[in-house]
């Protein structure tokens, strides 16, 4: 616990309207890094967001979320560079032309305009109302270009006698492969045109993966790389013995509600290619989670009645060859559900992972699961470190070599699962979320406070 005169780091994430999902996941996690390095966390969200969560005092600020939205990255909609008001700017006189006959059609409360107008107001109140003091600390949670255009236009309000420290955490990817496209290039204007707004404030920006560092530089935009954090599982026994497995199904954990660039397009040709060969043999099992709604699309025709009858059955299959989940999980259930996995398998499109983070797989690394990843992105990049392909699992280039290295993991799996433990440990260091803000620059006052004792 920290004391009640310690300083206080204030995360600030607009997309947290509620419990559950990873943007309080990762929310929480810095928190708790917050608290080991000396801190108060507290988490400013978006005004809908009225329940309690038991580690971390949140105040509902935001009238406004998803301002990725209006990015110039590939997780946004938009094509032309933008001033802090919100107005076109730069580009093509078509682009603008274009973006100023659109934005009035647009919703007007996702209006560029007044999207940045409200974020700013936002950020302004936390600053305001909350009485910043000289040594707390702000980190913008989930960042991008468009929101650090609001931030801007909140700082260059404030008093520039007592200057802010503020860090933002960019995750998103500003282009799919390995060619810069025309609006990456636009997201870095973007982005040295915001920060040069600041004034005598101070904005550190960070990115979550060291490809993603790497295309910031190619754009002109200076990001520190840090470890993405994870949550370490406590008195998790899930290994069996190695013996026993070989008579019992390897379960593969297909973990996170399937999104199109999370492979939503590659589950029905991949269940149809294991099904015969690997779950009704007896070799494996299947857990996945699916959504409440629409969920027939990902799951071939001969297997429907099969899938229907594990959800009316808490998800369990009577046979054992599958596990459904529907729906999000909550944070207990979802942890007991990659304590389970015997084997992590991951269908994501590389083009669009090929600078982003994976929380999950981090998640199942730390658990010392071996892992079947595609190749040509950040994912198959987690097995290089531990050794390359063939250390604590495969790589595919393919959908339909993943069979094949399902064999071949059940006939190494002793070994694998040997090594992915050891690597385990590495990653648990790494990304731990009091190592994250360190990295961020964040002074440890805890130690400090010690030393001075």
């Amino acid at each position: 616990m920290t004391s009640s005169n310690a300083p206080r780091l204030w995360l600030i994430d607009d997309n947290v309207v509620g419990t559950g999902g990873h943007f309080l996941e990762l929310a929480s996690l810095l928190a708790g890094g917050a608290e080991e390095l000396g801190y108060a966390p507290r988490l400013a969200v978006h005004q809908t967001f009225n329940e309690r969560h038991a580690d971390l005092i949140c105040e509902p600020v935001f009238s406004i979320h998803r301002m990725r939205r209006w990015s110039l990255g590939v997780d946004g909609a938009s094509s032309v560079k933008r001033n802090s008001r919100g107005k076109p700017i730069g580009s093509t006189a078509l682009e603008r032309g274009w973006h100023q006959l659109r934005d009035p059609f647009s919703r007007r409360n996702v209006r560029p305009e007044n999207m940045l107008r409200a974020w700013s107001d936002g950020f302004l109140q936390v600053v305001r109302q909350k009485n910043l003091r000289l040594h707390d600390r702000i980190v913008v949670n989930t960042g991008d270009d468009f929101q650090l255009l609001a931030l801007a236009r909140a700082l260059r309000e404030l008093d520039s006698d007592q200057p802010l420290t503020v860090h933002v955490i960019l995750h998103f990817a500003l282009y799919e492969g390995a060619h810069v496209s025309s609006e990456a290039k636009l997201y870095g204007e973007q982005v040295n045109a915001a920060t040069s707004m600041i004034g005598q404030h101070t904005v550190h920006l960070h990115a979550t993966t060291e490809p993603l560092a790497r295309q910031l530089k190619e754009v002109g935009v200076n990001a520190t790389a840090i470890p993405y954090p994870v949550r370490p599982r406590v008195g998790d026994d899930k290994h069996r013995d190695i013996l026993t497995m070989h008579e019992q199904p390897l379960n593969i954990v297909l973990a996170g509600l399937p999104r199109a660039e999370k492979g939503r397009g590659q589950m029905k040709s991949v269940l149809s290619e294991i099904w015969g060969s690997h779950l009704q043999t007896g070799n494996f099992r299947m857990a996945m989670q699916v959504p409440k709604k629409r969920w027939q699309r990902m799951v071939p025709l001969h297997l429907r009645s099969v899938f229907a009858t594990a959800m009316d059955n808490a998800g369990h299959d009577p046979e054992n060859r599958l596990e459904v989940q529907s729906g999000n999980l909550d944070e207990e259930a979802y942890n007991c559900f990659l304590d389970s996995a015997d084997v992590g398998l991951f269908l994501y499109n590389p083009q669009r992972y090929v600078a982003r983070c994976s929380g999950v797989l981090l998640e199942l690394l730390i658990r010392g699961v071996p892992v079947v990843v595609p190749q040509g992105c950040w994912l198959s990049e987690q097995l290089d470190l531990a050794g390359g392909d063939g250390s604590i699992g495969y790589s595919y280039k393919s959908t339909k070599q993943i069979p094949a290295l399902l064999h071949q993991i059940r006939r190494d799996y002793s070994d694998l699962s040997g090594r992915a433990a050891l690597h385990a440990e590495k990653t648990l260091r790494l990304h731990n979320a009091a190592n994250t803000l360190r990295t961020m620059g964040i002074p440890d006052v805890a130690v400090a406070a010690l030393r001075a004792s």
